[in-house]
């Protein structure tokens, strides 16, 4: 009987772990879930929704992804129109299946693209509950540190949105559970899917690569201190270089007959002054966001306590942790990949001010990986006043960061109101579209809706977006080869009147009290 409940134990623990999991996940979440992406980032989201609609438009043809758009920002900044809307994109396979599901499901509503998202970001939290459980051996400080995940504002509100940055993280938390087990000399497979997975969130978001080549790169040292194997790895390895420099030679392929909304080049800051100014505008903008203060205080917390221990073991002559050289070994794995996370922040920076999320992609997962080591050096309390004492404060901790989480939640839907002022505008023109016979095939001219395929996806037609007030591509705009023109009437009214020379070609077919629609002449 023993035995049985020494097996059973670990199990219950993981499933009590799942259930604090779900339970926080729902209640940040559950009041967005068929929300329409119209806040912070709902350009990006707005494509990547996009992405998924066009999958069904297209007959899910998956190596031709497309949006609505025919003039794509790259190379040309919305300047030239393409005969296609085909698009290049980092592997689409969750918009793919996101559209399989809207297929089947008969709808194209929020929620499928929010569903499929936060089941995967449930995922991955539990597997990196699993991770911290198999450094620290201490279920407490296992639901603390996917607690700080779950409420990372960053994450919080990512985890049930549109962009792949959730998923492909979920993916690379998966790949470093199998690399663990491989680590743990578990089973040579796990090493195998491990590459599986990092090479599938590689394919989603590039920047994995730099938690494939961390894991790589710490192997290849195990292997010259003959802790590991060489030739059994090759496989694996070979296959992943392979799948993603054929995925990057197609999507390069797509880019250059089609363009891309999708960014796709190093942004480096062009000198010193520069890089100090972006970092400091995204120390700013984002260090309240990246983690809240609370976590902040854990951080010094577990830190300071972990040196205090360490120092006192090393007086008291003790072992740090576990006896194992590997237990210590292994801190160099997160540092390597934190190494390569810097090195893209400086590839990047002119994106870090604008981009929160680009720390889901990179840096997260090692941040965290360190945390769940870090506490592994805490001595577990064996004292029952001192263990009920921590556990009390623990959940007090995990009631301040959830509550918080949930303030920002909301918060943050109010920072930013242009896609808003569109999504409410555009709001049934499918419907005002085809009361006034305007063919599902035909071509809109949309001037000044935000972001680029928000309002095509609202009037459930293709076409080509003027967002800004920009003379230059106004005047190439109406060259096109459009069928109608849509804009705000509001827009219209701050932005056309005084473009006479156009107006002057622009007849009125229809509206409502929000949007009209225009022929234009072509003489």
């Amino acid at each position: 009987m023993e035995r049985q409940a020494h097996r059973q134990s670990p199990l219950l623990k993981s499933l009590t772990g799942l259930v604090f999991i779900v339970a926080i996940t729902l209640f940040i979440q559950w009041s967005y879930m068929n929300e329409y992406p119209t806040h912070v980032h709902a350009w990006a989201e707005q494509d990547h929704y996009a992405l998924a609609l066009g999958f069904i438009n297209n007959g899910f043809d998956l190596f031709h992804p497309e949006t609505m758009i025919y003039n794509k920002q790259f190379p040309s900044w919305w300047k030239e129109a393409s005969e296609s809307t085909i698009t290049a994109v980092d592997f689409p396979i969750h918009e793919y299946i996101v559209a399989l599901l809207m297929k089947l499901l008969g709808t194209t509503s929020p929620w499928v693209f929010r569903l499929w998202t936060l089941l995967w970001g449930m995922l991955g939290m539990f597997f990196l509950f699993k991770i911290a459980y198999r450094l620290t051996d201490d279920w407490l400080k296992s639901v603390l540190v996917v607690g700080i995940a779950l409420t990372s504002p960053v994450y919080a509100y990512f985890i049930n949105g549109f962009l792949p940055g959730a998923p492909a993280l979920s993916l690379g938390i998966i790949g470093m559970w199998f690399y663990l087990r491989h680590f743990d000399g578990l089973s040579r497979k796990d090493f195998h899917l491990c590459v599986a997975c990092l090479t599938l969130a590689m394919l989603i978001r590039t920047t994995f690569a730099i938690e494939l080549i961390a894991i790589l790169c710490f192997e290849l040292v195990r292997i010259f201190h003959k802790e590991s194997t060489f030739i059994d790895k090759l496989p694996s390895v070979i296959a992943s270089l392979i799948a993603f420099t054929a995925y990057y030679l197609w999507n390069k392929h797509l880019r250059l007959l089609y363009g891309s909304v999708f960014l796709n080049e190093l942004l480096p800051p062009s000198d010193w002054d520069d890089a100090k100014e972006l970092i400091a505008d995204t120390y700013h903008k984002w260090k309240f966001l990246y983690f809240q203060k609370t976590h902040y205080i854990v951080f010094l917390f577990v830190i300071l306590s972990a040196a205090i221990t360490t120092l006192w073991r090393s007086i008291k002559g003790k072992a740090v942790g576990n006896k194992s050289t590997k237990t210590l070994s292994l801190w160099w794995l997160p540092l390597i990949e934190l190494l390569g996370c810097l090195l893209f922040g400086i590839a990047m920076m002119q994106q870090l001010p604008n981009h929160d999320y680009y720390l889901i992609d990179t840096a997260f997962l090692p941040i965290l990986v360190l945390l769940a080591l870090t506490a592994k050096v805490l001595p577990k309390p064996q004292n029952k006043f001192i263990i009920g004492a921590a556990y009390i404060i623990v959940g007090l901790l995990c009631v301040v960061m959830v509550s918080r989480a949930k303030r920002l939640q909301m918060e943050r839907r109010y920072w930013e109101q242009y896609a808003t002022v569109s999504y409410n505008n555009f709001m049934g023109s499918d419907l005002l579209l085809d009361s006034l016979n305007v063919s599902r095939d035909a071509k809109i001219l949309c001037l000044y809706g935000y972001a680029q395929n928000g309002p095509f996806i609202q009037m459930g037609r293709k076409g080509y977006t003027v967002m800004t007030d920009d003379e230059t591509l106004l005047d190439v705009a109406f060259t096109w080869d459009f069928d109608y023109v849509v804009v705000e009437n509001e827009k219209y009214a701050k932005y056309l009147e005084k473009r006479y020379t156009l107006l002057s070609g622009l007849t009125k077919t229809g509206g409502n009290s929000r949007i009209s629609v225009y022929t234009a002449s072509r003489e």
